[in-house]
């Protein structure tokens, strides 16, 4: 029976099942602090125990040992706060300790139920987003080499292959049959080989665009992103295309209206996933070197209009 209940895990690995996979993979990863979580509500739960086995223990038979009692405090916190005959415990301990108890009940009910048990849900749902996050990361990460592979050869395919637009006829005027013919070679090889070969075919077709210095348009791009491959292999990617439209200004960076297979494909490897700590440390770096950089220009430009050279051209 183990055997198969291990047969059944198996299919997670099917992207329908990706869902319950996330659902068992976080249950797993949180696994440590709810173990931590339920000592710390033991320890709480003993300690209250005590006490109330020295206030009502002689005379309720729920608080009599501390074993007794701590079952029926978890019961309060819980679900049904009563007697074993059904009588609700509160009312009838708040008959004895009257005031003091009442303050006691209130301020330990509250500790519990809204400090304790959110304090342990926080934790656990915090430790269980992490733990999936660095796992997504991680799978990303291993998986970047296959995806850039695709992209590549699905690029090399789509400008070997254009639609019936001019745009299209007009790149297409940049390739020599010597070029169409190898990149018709290359993206049929890659279909057959295994992902080492498959690399090296991708490598070889992007290098052939590159040299021919092919632009994609803005026509060109949305059109691609009408084809279901072109879509799939994104998807898997997690590259999001839910606002396609922008899509294009994104990979534009210097906003000259066309894409160079480079930057499109950098641009597109940059967009997997959601955006991590080291996203944004990358930009404050990026951003205090350029600002560094032109604290440097303005000085070097103080310096020279301040210099002889200066000094001559404002008494011409």
């Amino acid at each position: 029976r183990l055997a198969r209940l291990f047969r059944l895990v198996r299919i997670m690995r099917f992207k329908m099942f990706k869902e319950l996979k996330l659902m068992a993979m976080g249950l797993l990863s949180g696994i440590r602090a709810l173990a931590w979580a339920i000592v710390l509500l033991m320890v709480v739960i003993y300690m209250i125990s005590i006490v109330t086995k020295s206030f009502f223990g002689d005379y309720h038979e729920e608080f009599s040992t501390v074993g007794a009692g701590m079952f029926t405090l978890f019961r309060c916190f819980t679900e049904a706060c009563e007697t074993y005959e059904g009588d609700p415990i509160p009312e009838k301990l708040y008959l004895r300790g009257g005031f003091y108890f009442q303050v006691g009940y209130i301020l330990v009910t509250m500790l519990v139920t809204v400090g304790l048990f959110n304090l342990i849900l926080a934790v656990f749902i915090d430790n269980v987003t992490k733990s999936q996050n660095q796992r997504k990361q991680k799978e990303l990460g291993d998986s970047a080499i296959e995806t850039e592979v695709k992209l590549k050869m699905l690029l090399a395919r789509f400008i070997n292959e254009p639609t019936s637009s001019k745009a299209s006829s007009h790149m297409m005027g940049r390739f020599s049959e010597d070029v169409t013919n190898k990149l018709s070679n290359l993206t049929d090889v890659a279909k057959k080989r295994h992902q080492l070969e498959q690399r090296v075919c991708a490598d070889e077709a992007f290098k052939l665009l590159k040299e021919c210095n092919i632009n994609i348009t803005r026509g060109i791009f949305q059109a691609w992103l009408r084809d279901s491959e072109f879509v799939k292999i994104l998807d898997e990617a997690d590259v999001d295309i839910s606002n396609r439209f922008e899509l294009f200004n994104i990979l534009d960076v210097d906003l000259g209206g066309e894409l160079s297979p480079h930057e499109l494909l950098t641009g597109l490897l940059s967009l997997r996933g959601e955006v991590t700590k080291g996203d944004v440390i990358y930009i404050l770096l990026r951003v205090r070197d350029m600002t560094h950089r032109m604290e440097q220009l303005q000085q070097d430009v103080r310096s020279l209009t301040s210099g002889p050279l200066g000094a001559e051209s404002r008494l011409g």
